[in-house]
């Protein structure tokens, strides 16, 4: 049974699932540090304030184990909701990436991070590729037609050299949903934000590949629903709700049908609505019964959702989805996957509008490592929403290493409120 115990009582070789200190204020990926190898990561844990962590005997070694003292039940200043869910699911340990990413016909190597406007046009050119390919998967679904796997796969490739080598395109990638249909840019999205969420958490090329090709198949079932009530502007009946609901069944056993589709991509296609608690559709599955790489793809799914425009619904900020997100864990999704997410998105996801403190308005450009609350931003404003030139500024250093509190972030911005330059026609 896993306990709480003083920082001061934690030694080598002992197994760490929690400890006290909210997950922005620490670098690490999850809170579940796992077995702790040596003196170095204690030190660590005492230097960024932690006070007690939660160990599980049952997982690491005996010394330190039965230390006295110890609190079945976390401090009264941490809180922690896993109870009833049992742990998260994990995903194998990472392989070694060796294997080469097919290339797609008709798209150069991916450029390097260090030459901007060759990414930017990178970005351009796949995204297009994307978008002729998503709109061919479903006219091919509609009219019967056998699905081209190994296209839908040389893809997901770039996708994944591109996360490998130079993640600038696929941030540039996501900026140009705004300029198409969400039917279609919503499954490129999910294959761009399944990749990255699984190179955080280490997957290997085989799964990276699973996870990218289940976001671009996981609503093809949406196409064998009618279109009347896909597209309906208002909100749905109880009665059209149960038939929408429908797709993600639909859609599984066209896949089924299809030559190639790998068993996992079937699962997450069935599986990409249903929720760690039980709430989700089509079978009400709950914990571990759900398979991680569906969980993966229902997180992304969430995210890009209330990110994006649609018929229905106006858009949220990604600062915004991200604290919805974060406020399902335990609930929606297992704990450890969202924070991955949030970690590798950042408090404010790349090009996020916020306030800073000195009243000026900016564009979130990319994150800091280990400073999700400090990214850099490109100040597009001044507090009466003037223009001035555009300028980039490290706010982690200006504010935590030169004490420049003027810079830190003040408050997110809805797009309600005033829009991304960089997410409107020639803006960027």
């Amino acid at each position: 049974m896993s306990k709480w115990i003083p920082l001061e009582e934690l030694k080598p070789g002992m197994f760490v699932s929690s400890f006290d200190l909210s997950w922005f204020r620490h670098p690490f990926v999850s809170s579940r540090l796992g077995v702790i190898r040596d003196q170095r990561l204690i030190d660590e844990l005492q230097r960024l304030g932690v006070r007690h962590v939660q160990i599980d005997p049952a997982l690491g070694s005996k010394v330190g184990g039965t230390a006295g003292g110890a609190s079945q039940s976390p401090p009264d200043a941490f809180e922690h909701t896993t109870e009833g869910f049992g742990p998260p699911p994990r995903f194998d340990s990472p392989q070694l990436r060796s294997e080469a990413p097919a290339a797609a016909p008709g798209l150069p190597p991916v450029p390097p991070p260090t030459d901007p406007a060759r990414t930017a046009r990178f970005a351009r050119k796949l995204f297009d590729h994307a978008m002729r390919s998503t709109r061919k998967l479903t006219r091919g679904v509609v009219g019967g037609e056998q699905l081209d796997v190994d296209e839908l796969k040389a893809l997901v490739g770039h996708l994944i050299a591109s996360v490998h080598t130079n993640e600038d395109v696929l941030h540039n990638l996501l900026q140009l949903k705004a300029f198409d249909d969400y039917t279609y840019t919503h499954s490129v999205n999910l294959a761009a934000l399944g990749v990255l969420l699984g190179e955080a958490m280490q997957l290997d090329r085989k799964a990276l590949e699973i996870v990218g090709l289940a976001g671009i198949l996981h609503d093809v079932g949406k196409c064998l629903v009618p279109k009347e009530l896909i597209a309906k502007p208002d909100k749905l009946t109880q009665e059209e709700f149960e038939v929408v609901k429908q797709h993600s069944r639909l859609g599984h056993d066209h896949l089924k049908a299809q030559k190639g589709v790998d068993p996992l991509v079937l699962r997450a296609t069935l599986e990409h609505h249903e929720r760690m608690d039980g709430s989700g559709y089509p079978r009400g599955l709950t914990g571990g019964a759900i398979h991680p790489h569906s969980y993966l793809v229902s997180i992304v799914d969430v995210y890009d959702a209330i990110t994006s425009e649609r018929v229905y619904s106006g858009r949220v900020s990604g600062h915004t989805a991200i604290r919805a997100l974060f406020n399902m864990r335990d609930k929606a999704f297992p704990r450890d996957m969202v924070d991955m997410f949030i970690k590798r998105m950042g408090v404010f996801p790349a090009n996020s509008v916020v306030q800073l403190r000195n009243g000026c308005y900016a564009v979130v450009s990319r994150q800091i490592e280990g400073s999700p609350l400090h990214p850099e931003v490109i100040v597009i404003c001044d507090a009466n929403r003037v223009p001035v030139p555009r300028r980039r500024v490290n706010t982690r250093r200006l504010c935590e290493e030169m004490g420049r509190k003027e810079f830190e972030i003040e408050r997110n911005v809805e797009p309600e409120e005033m829009t991304c330059p960089f997410l409107t026609q020639g803006g960027a």
